[in-house]
């Protein structure tokens, strides 16, 4: 073999060696790139989790609040909505159960129920009804008989002006009240239940 055979062989053996290490150093770079690639795709993809979880987070949050406000106001319209009823509705009470105290038939319903209540909660002695002077001595001639029976001895009737209508039982120190103002004393329940009433009204059958 001659000098110019050895250096071509020489030239190619360096030929092979340069395209080899290009080839490894190609196939390093690329995987080096696909890793580099992976790893930024997984990161970014946790930062924009990240961020549409905190997103989605505010939208929440901001939704929440819209609705607490909007439940707030709804409240507060329902509030003077119910002030604006009883408002309306508790005179209109007061002269219900007086028209209801002036008719006869309704007037002697109202003595009756409330005197044998006062006979379940009210020491048996003596008696003292006051009452209002629409309720006269020959409607009141049925209920003394009956009282006179179960108590012993005869009630007291006594007509009192500041009674507009009803009647107030003492007994022994112990009082029934069963005059007007007496069953509107207790606004609070009577509030409650006339809310309960409009609110049955409203939602209907």
């Amino acid at each position: 073999m001659n000098l110019a055979e050895r250096q071509k062989g020489l030239l190619k053996l360096v030929e092979d060696y340069r395209e080899q290490e290009c080839r490894r150093l190609l196939d390093a770079a690329r995987q080096e790139a696909s890793t580099l690639l992976r790893e930024t795709y997984r990161r970014e993809m946790g930062h924009l989790h990240k961020r549409v979880v905190a997103e989605r987070s505010r939208a929440q949050s901001v939704i929440q609040a819209a609705r607490a406000e909007r439940a707030t106001r709804e409240r507060r319209t329902s509030e003077h909505l119910n002030l604006d009823q009883l408002e309306s509705a508790w005179p209109l009470l007061r002269e219900r159960l007086l028209a209801r105290w002036r008719v006869p038939e309704q007037r002697q319903r109202w003595a009756s129920r409330h005197l044998r209540q006062a006979l379940d909660l009210l020491p048996h002695a003596r008696w003292t009804v006051c009452h209002a002077p629409e309720w006269r001595e020959p409607e009141r001639q049925a209920m003394a008989e009956e009282l006179t029976e179960h108590l012993g001895q005869a009630p007291r009737f006594q007509s009192e002006g500041r009674i507009e209508a009803g009647l107030i039982v003492e007994s022994g120190g112990a009082v029934l009240d069963a005059s007007l103002e007496g069953l509107l004393q207790d606004r609070v329940r009577l509030e409650a239940r006339l809310l309960a009433l409009l609110g049955a009204a409203e939602a209907g059958p």
